[in-house]
């Protein structure tokens, strides 16, 4: 039975379920190598339903884009939640990300790295649109990791130490991306992470969280 919706006629389609297939293409083929009609197939809807829901390929692909950015905060930050102080949480999120990079989360269950990393790199040359949207995702990752430091740390450290250590384990957070694409296993890259996180955030010289 055909999904699509008839003019004048409420969509018989989930948006966000069909925007996670969408996801789902361009984070296995990339931006340039993905088409329409593999999108078409994925979804199970026909162009023109595609266009009137979502708008162009471009349109597409920025709005997942989107969407795992704000997919990937809430896995992270619920993550880190489960833990305290900066070294435990810090190896709890890039345990979560290792997760979701090799295939072992909800949102894919194969090894695609980080969908932004991975996809977003090639196409931000000769667009400024996909220029701004990966900084967009960079920043988001920065901000949020000195966020973190920043509470735990309870005024210990300069706000200039703050952001260096965060730019520092966000690098590490897309190195550990790109080498999950290329097939490390999910342990070498635990422990990579862990070791990592030791040398810029070691336990001797995390604060007591304020109760």
């Amino acid at each position: 039975m055909k999904t699509e919706s008839k003019r004048g006629r409420p969509r018989q389609f989930d948006e966000e379920i069909v925007l996670d297939q969408i996801m789902q293409v361009f984070w296995r083929h990339g931006y340039a190598a993905t088409s329409l009609d593999q999108i078409a197939a994925a979804t199970g809807l026909n162009r023109p339903s595609l266009y009137s829901a979502f708008g162009s390929k471009k349109a597409m692909y920025l709005k997942v884009i989107e969407r795992f950015a704000d997919q990937m905060h809430i896995h992270l930050r619920e993550a880190g939640l489960t833990q305290t102080g900066a070294n435990a949480r810090m190896k709890e999120i890039l345990s979560a990300a290792i997760d979701l990079y090799t295939g072992k989360s909800f949102h894919t269950d194969a090894a695609y790295g980080c969908f932004a990393i991975t996809t977003l790199p090639a196409e931000i040359m000769d667009d400024a649109e996909f220029q701004s949207a990966l900084s967009q995702v960079l920043t988001r990752t920065d901000r949020g990791f000195a966020s973190l430091i920043r509470y735990e740390a309870n005024g210990t450290m300069a706000e200039q130490d703050i952001q260096e250590v965060a730019q520092q384990l966000a690098l590490v957070l897309h190195g550990l991306s790109i080498r999950a694409r290329a097939g490390d296993p999910p342990d070498l890259l635990k422990r990579l992470a862990a070791s990592a996180v030791d040398r810029l955030l070691p336990e001797t010289s995390k604060s007591v969280v304020e109760s």
